[in-house]
């Protein structure tokens, strides 16, 4: 069984490019500037690396950082895609290090240089640039707070829609 549980002290970075098959290439990133280079770091108090399940699951105050874009969760797993594409490393277990999707649970906040989002579970799709927040997404942009079920936001094309009996409320200044 491939597994690894790396048990850190709280508050410590863990780089996932040097950790955990390449994170931090550009694809890997669940934000609008997928084209930039930047350092993509998740911090946690325990990680562990699932090879067979193509997983990694970091567990304890969660924090992904990539440029303005933080997300935090008690938990996240990253899950890469099986098999070699475009040209990616390959590990022996047929894992890639190209990410297919992250989920992150339990108190989600989502921070952004131009808005915020809380939930109790967010899932970012990497092929589609989707997140779809659920259980209580609340969401807000400057002096607009929306609500529904489900907010599903499609990041390569800034659209966002809303499900289950939206709530919108905007702020005049």
């Amino acid at each position: 069984m491939s597994t690894f549980t790396l048990r850190l002290e709280y508050g410590h970075s863990i780089f996932i490019g040097l950790l955990v098959f390449g994170l931090v290439s550009a694809q890997a990133i669940p934000c609008t500037f997928a084209q930039q280079k930047e350092e993509t770091t998740i911090t946690s108090e325990t990680m562990t690396v699932q090879g067979k399940s193509r997983q990694t699951i970091f567990e304890g105050t969660v924090v992904l950082k990539k440029g303005n874009f933080i997300m935090r969760s008690e938990h996240m797993v990253v899950t890469f895609k099986k098999g070699a594409q475009n040209g990616s490393r390959k590990t022996e277990g047929g894992t890639t290090s190209q990410v297919d999707r992250i989920e992150a649970n339990g108190k989600v906040v989502i921070e952004k240089s131009d808005g915020r989002a809380t939930c109790g579970r967010a899932l970012y799709y990497k092929d589609e640039e989707k997140l779809v927040l659920t259980e209580s997404p609340v969401a807000w942009q400057g002096g607009t707070k929306i609500k529904g079920a489900q907010m599903t936001m499609f990041l390569k094309e800034e659209r966002s829609v809303v499900e289950g009996g939206s709530h919108v409320v905007i702020l005049e200044e």
